[in-house]
């Protein structure tokens, strides 16, 4: 087989999504998804990055033990996400994803900003189970149409100020949930199969190392780090969605 720099560049970009994910515990589907689309269709790329996902947020979930509190606190949200997942993954293919990656982008960027500014968003423990129920179906909805659902998630877990790893187990928790009844959505239109199976065993044996990078370095970062680290990542993700939206629109 000749000498591709393509599924080099794939390789370094599942690496770098892992280490990410080990890091901050979110943004592997968002920067694998495309990369892994220039070699294969985006509906097979979104399948085959269902497992490593799985994988990486159960290592992260069980960290510090079973999650009951997280469980309890966001089961309202767990509900409204599996509805949320079911039709996004129904419209995957009928809707134009660069509309919804721009207002996606949108969000994120004017989000960033404002926290750049101090302006800072707070969810009153008041507001927060009013809103548990929109924000799980959007994110839900999100995961379904564009495998993107991290930053919707991220602005509500940033915004009720959680302490570095109870975000991380948090989200890690809610993705494996979102996963897990995207795994059953996806298998619905048969994209599934033997061999998308084979396809994402292989990519969640090749990720691991990066993963394993990551989770050493969330250790050693402190709280103040990781808020800067997530807010830049998620500017990085706001302006990759537009650009997204904008070559898909073309």
């Amino acid at each position: 087989m000749s000498f591709d720099l393509t599924y080099v560049l794939v390789g370094v970009a599942l690496l770098f999504a892992a280490f990410v994910k080990g890091a901050s515990g979110m943004g592997f589907p968002l920067i694998a998804t495309p990369m892994v689309a220039l070699l294969l269709d985006i509906r097979i790329a979104i399948t085959i990055l269902l497992l490593p996902n799985i994988v990486m947020d159960v290592a992260q979930v069980f960290r510090d033990g079973f999650p009951f509190a997280v469980l309890r606190r966001f089961g309202r949200l767990f509900i409204a996400t599996v509805i949320g997942v079911f039709l996004g993954t129904a419209l995957l293919i009928k809707l134009p994803l660069w509309v919804l990656n721009s207002c996606l982008g949108v969000m994120v960027l004017v989000f960033v900003t404002s926290n750049w500014l101090r302006l800072d968003f707070t969810i009153a423990p008041r507001l927060e189970r009013q809103l548990s129920l929109p924000v799980g179906f959007i994110s839900g909805f999100l995961n379904g149409m564009t495998n993107a659902a991290g930053p919707a998630l991220a602005i509500y877990l940033y915004s009720l100020k959680l302490e570095k790893r109870q975000f991380i187990k948090s989200i890690a928790t809610i993705f494996i949930m979102t996963k897990l009844t995207q795994l059953v959505a996806v298998s619905s239109w048969n994209l599934f199969n033997a061999s998308t199976l084979l396809l994402s065993l292989q990519v969640t044996l090749f990720t691991l190392a990066g993963f394993y990078a990551g989770l050493k370095t969330q250790d050693r970062v402190n709280q103040q780090t990781f808020s800067r680290a997530l807010l830049i990542l998620l500017f990085t993700i706001g302006v990759t969605l537009i650009i997204r939206a904008l070559t898909q629109r073309a």
